[in-house]
């Protein structure tokens, strides 16, 4: 395919997931993970250094920039954090109870094939609590034994379940569920933090996009873990708002990939295809103008995966997809012409001629943005993506066992020490 423009500096953004993460955490081991199987790939890379450089792009001074020198398969690739779990504190199980209450009365049938194990689990650990509940306070003959146990209950057994329990709460409720359940649900206590953390996203985005010195990148990677993909989505769609009908009249060239695209009918066949579509497409914008950078976006252990389950809304899913709201890949057609491009209006006008430029809906964020989403077998939090967001999302599943109840791997995609890392597939997928 044409066009390709030299692609001198490429700017990857790491978005970590839910918890008391900590400010460059995330970003020193996803680098480490990275450089560390790139020096096995190619030897040039043995003579590449990682440099360190305060952060000119995020809002806070706890994050530097992490650059890798070029070689001659890659270019200058500079590793970005967007950080935001300062701005989810001191959550209250009160802000959490309606999501609770949503995630465990929803019927079976409603919930991702890969959540239901978790769902039976949860309702037959309660109603076995309940069934134990009330022979113990329906059964005479156990008042003897209840005089004899007592004592040790009170003085031993309570304080130490309570503190347990009190410290489980507050570790994988309240600081790691509880970035969930206020990020997915928009009532007045959590709207202050959810806007927050798009605000400073989207203005992230923004700098990185508008870098004038020397630094200045040509192409944008998103990769993102956890809930952060959710941050992640959220971010790019609103970004892509503002800049999906930005074009410079002078530079218009003709649209040929766009238009192969907008007709393209995308299976498992050919999906290898479409993703060069993609890149053509992102490559074909550039040229004519347009600003938008990211080429590529990976997700791993994807809670968005299930934003059908996990997001508090009356609105049907299908209908935000319809409506433009959630952008699916590859994008929703207008229902009418069938297509995701509008012609400009009014048309340009260039040395005296008029001329028009087809335009990308404001859903259509994966005409021009590839998505790779890599998960583990046994983490139930991470799935695939195409159940809700459509065949043009490459799914990797990478074979792994756990127990049902436990996310097995969700916080080993890049860690070295761990021999099951996906981070072969990550690098693959991001295409340094």
């Amino acid at each position: 395919m044409a066009l390709q423009q030299e692609i001198k500096r490429q700017a990857v953004v790491v978005i970590h997931g839910m918890g008391e993460q900590r400010p460059m955490e995330t970003l020193r081991s996803f680098v480490r993970g990275v450089k560390a199987v790139l020096e096995q790939t190619d030897p040039d890379e043995k003579r590449s250094t990682v440099r360190s450089k305060p952060d000119s792009i995020g809002d806070i001074y706890e994050t530097v920039r992490l650059s890798m020198d070029s070689t001659r398969k890659r270019p200058i690739t500079d590793f970005y954090e967007f950080y935001w779990a300062h701005n989810m504190r001191d959550t209250k199980f009160s802000e959490m109870w309606t999501w609770i209450m949503r995630l465990v009365f929803t019927p079976v049938k409603k919930v991702p094939p890969r959540l239901q194990k978790l769902w039976w689990t949860i309702w037959i650990l309660f109603a076995a609590v309940m069934a134990v509940v009330i022979v113990l306070s329906s059964k005479d003959n156990l008042s003897t034994l209840k005089r004899i146990l007592a004592p040790v209950i009170t003085l031993f057994v309570f304080p130490f379940l309570l503190s347990a329990v009190g410290s489980f709460a507050k570790s994988v409720f309240l600081n790691s569920a509880g970035d969930a359940a206020r990020y997915f649900t928009p009532e007045p206590d959590n709207i202050g933090e959810r806007s927050r953390i798009r605000q400073q996203g989207i203005l992230f985005l923004q700098k990185l996009h508008t870098i004038m010195s020397t630094e200045k990148v040509d192409r944008i990677i998103v990769v993102a873990h956890s809930l952060g993909t959710v941050v992640a989505y959220d971010l790019m769609r609103l970004l892509w708002t503002e800049y999906n009908t930005i074009y410079k009249p002078h530079l218009l060239v003709k649209q040929p990939f766009l238009e192969q695209l907008d007709k393209f009918q995308v299976d498992e066949h050919n999906l290898d295809e479409f993703r060069a579509l993609q890149f053509a497409a992102w490559d074909e914008q550039k040229a004519n103008g347009n600003p938008w950078l990211i080429s590529d976006f990976v997700t791993l252990g994807a809670a968005i995966n299930a934003a059908d389950y996990f997001m508090v809304t009356n609105e049907s899913f299908e209908n935000l997809i319809r409506q433009r709201e959630m952008p699916v890949c590859p994008p929703a057609k207008d229902e009418k012409d069938q297509s995701m491009l509008y012609k400009c209006w009014p048309p340009f006008e260039i040395e005296g001629q008029k001329r028009t430029i087809k335009l990308l809906n404001h859903g259509a964020l994966f005409a021009v943005t590839r998505w790779t989403n890599i998960y583990y077998s046994c983490d139930y939090v991470g799935g695939p993506m195409q159940r809700k967001f459509r065949n043009g999302i490459k799914d990797i599943v990478i074979k792994r066992k756990s127990p049902w109840f436990f996310p097995g791997g969700h916080t080993d995609y890049w860690n070295l020490d761990d021999s099951q890392n996906a981070i072969k597939e990550i690098i693959a997928a991001m295409t340094l």
